[in-house]
């Protein structure tokens, strides 16, 4: 008896030792979300609003289904005339593409294997976000250099 309450007690606490992150599954992902911000590295090490080029404030969703699809549209509530020049990654103040993705619990990163892209030269790209859940609000955070993070809020 002695013995089993000591392997309780290890596995009580090897259960408790796990990451958040290692708790996590594909699952976690499944919904729809709304863009709430996106922010960058400020010169303190802080996070602030971010400087991109695009007028206005972003707006976007993000959506994620159980089979591994997922699809994403940023754009701004004033959208301008910027070109991939600009920014490769915004065509004309617009961000869309959808992609297989996959979970890596363990590394806390989820990986978008882009099928199709608004900008043709970004669309067989895999492209790897850190995640972090708190409530309804998944944070998305650019790998592997952290210049951007985007906080998106669970629609129900």
């Amino acid at each position: 008896m002695r013995h089993l309450y000591s392997g309780l007690a290890a596995a009580t606490y090897c259960l408790c030792a796990i990451p958040v992150a290692a708790q996590v599954t594909a699952a976690d992902f499944v919904g729809t979300w709304e863009l709430a911000s996106i922010e960058a590295p400020t010169p303190d090490g802080n996070w602030g609003p971010a400087s991109l080029p695009m007028d206005g404030t972003p707006v976007g969703i993000i959506m994620y289904d159980a089979l591994g699809n997922m699809a994403v549209q940023i754009t701004s509530e004033q959208r301008g005339v910027e070109t991939p020049a600009d920014q490769p990654e915004i065509v004309n103040g617009y961000v869309a593409y959808y992609a297989k993705y996959e979970v890596d619990a363990g590394a806390g990163t989820v990986t978008h294997h882009r099928r199709s892209h608004v900008n043709p030269a970004l669309a067989s790209l895999s492209v790897v976000r850190y995640f972090e859940f708190a409530g309804d609000t998944l944070t998305l955070t650019v790998a592997p250099d952290r210049n951007l993070r985007l906080h998106w809020v669970r629609q129900r």
